[in-house]
Parts: C-alpha cells; structure tokens; sequence
C-alpha cells in the first residue's frame, strides 16, 4: 500500500469514530482532580510560632525590690552549678519565678499599663523604664534580642573558669540569642546565647539548609561559655540581670547602664504568652476531621 493510500485510510477511520460519538484525547490524570487528604493539608500549613513575651525593667542600682526580694523568688538550681558558678564569675544571673510574684514587684514588672516598643527589632529603649513587647519565633529559629545598642568601645572582661580575659569592641551590641520550642502542656525550652555583635558591617556568605546566602551585618562573637537552656512552665518567666559590684564584667555589658541621662542596672524577663500557649506536636490531639 503506497503511502498515500494509508493516510487515506486513516482519514477515514477517524471520520468514523467521530461520527460514531467517540472522542480521542489525553487519558486524564487520576489524582488530578482528587481530594487531598487532611493529612497533607496540615503538611502544607504554615508552622506555629511560639510567643513569647518580653520585658526590660529599668532600676536603680541599690533598688532592693530587684536586687534582693525579686531573686529571692528565682530558681537559679534549674542551671547546673558549674554553669551559674561561670554566670556569677561574669557578672550574670539567671532563672525561673513560679511563684506569684508580690504586689511591689508585680506593679513595676507587670502593669496593667506599659510604655508599648516599636522597635523594628527586639530590645530595649533608651527612654522608658519598663518595655514590653511579644516576640514570634518559628521552633528553633533564633531571634536576636537587644540588650544595649550602640557602645562606641566596649572593653569585656571574660572569665573562662580558670582565667581572665580581655576584649575590646568597637561599636558593640550585646543581644541575646534567644531559641524556643514547644515542650510538653505548654511549657516552653528556651535557648539563650549571650553574644557580642561589633564592627564595621560586612557583606558575608551564610549557609543555612543546604543553601547559601548573602548577608550584610557586623561580626558576632558568641560566649558560648555562657550559654544556657531552660523550660519555662505557663505563667512563668525566665529572669535575666546581672550580680556583683559594677565592673567590665559580661553582666555590666548586658545589664548596666553607661552614664547618659539613666544610671543604674536593667534585667531582662522572657515568659511564653499565656494566652496562646504552644502546643508540642507529640502531645497535640487529632482533629475529628482527621479520623478515618
């Protein structure tokens, strides 16, 4: 059969199927059109921040409320002991408050009526005595927050256990960084990395989930020495300051004023919000549209 004759013949088969009712097409995808299942839905939501509350007091320097009575309320045994030996040998404190806190110090911590923050970042101002802002952070992230920004030379005594050592910053910013994920009944682990950020802004290559990226900001110096984890129950906050006698130690950095128009120390609360307590994905409760 010469080549014409077949496509003829083809031509013909096709008219007929046509007129026949029949249609020739793609075979169409079976799971195109099919409903996704709820699990898959949950994957493809967006992940749940944790909130977390954030409080800077301002005070003076022998104020008693917050340099005896609140720290007798503070559970420092949470920490290890080398690990608070190291904090107090730097000039820093830190722990838990379960209790109810007492209405001297509750009134100038925790007012009905606060001094909001816009700051773009987390920190403190230069202004108010009392800051209060709610901080979101995706579990794991860390979040940078500011404990005094802008010191043109920040000279840092650091003791590492067995030594002193001396540093010189130039335009220094100690901050916290700060990690949290959500624990069982809607406590909260926190992370918190007292850092050093200092220098001229660079433009550096940071690698991050297989991947890398250019990114332009100061050096840090991490005090990894003074990192430290804890679990924070609902209606409880972390206590940050700073112990001893004014010095160049690490707490001075974080917690003490430097002249200006305020003198005296600061310190640094963090309490999950309680309104919106996380919820741990191992302890979270199926949802009924979830059931087979």
């Amino acid at each position: 059969m010469s080549r014409a004759s077949a496509s003829t013949v083809v031509a013909i088969w096709l008219a007929a199927l046509v007129a026949g009712g029949c249609r020739i097409g793609l075979r169409p995808d079976p799971l195109a059109d099919a409903p996704r299942s709820a699990a898959a839905d949950r994957h493809r939501a967006p992940p749940q921040t944790i909130p977390l509350e954030l409080i800077f007091l301002r005070f003076e320097e022998h104020d008693p409320l917050f340099r005896d009575d609140l720290w007798s309320l503070v559970d420092e045994q949470l920490l290890d002991a080398s690990l608070r030996r190291r904090l107090h040998a730097n000039g820093l404190r830190a722990g838990v408050v379960t209790a109810r806190l007492p209405a001297g110090i509750a009134d100038r911590l925790l007012p009905e009526t606060t001094t909001a923050s816009d700051a773009t970042s987390a920190g403190v101002s230069d202004d108010p005595a009392l800051v209060r802002h709610t901080l979101r952070l995706l579990p794991g992230r860390s979040s940078d927050v500011m404990s005094a920004t802008g010191i043109g030379e920040l000279v840092l005594l650091e003791h590492d256990g067995e030594r002193l050592h001396g540093r010189t910053y130039a335009a220094a910013s100690p901050l916290f960084g700060v990690r949290a994920w959500p624990a069982a009944d809607g406590r909260v682990r926190l992370h918190v990395a007292p850092t050093i950020k200092h220098g001229p802004v660079e433009r550096t290559w940071v690698g991050e989930e297989g991947m890398f990226r250019l990114e332009a900001g100061q050096r840090r110096d991490a005090l990894e020495g003074l990192s430290f984890e804890v679990t924070v129950p609902t209606g409880s906050m972390l206590v940050i300051g700073c112990s001893g006698d004014p010095a160049s130690s690490v707490g001075d950095a974080f917690f003490r004023d430097r002249g200006g128009s305020r003198s005296g120390q600061r310190l640094l609360a963090i309490r999950p919000d309680p309104a919106t307590p996380p919820a741990d994905p191992l302890f979270a409760r199926h949802d009924a549209a979830d059931a087979p």
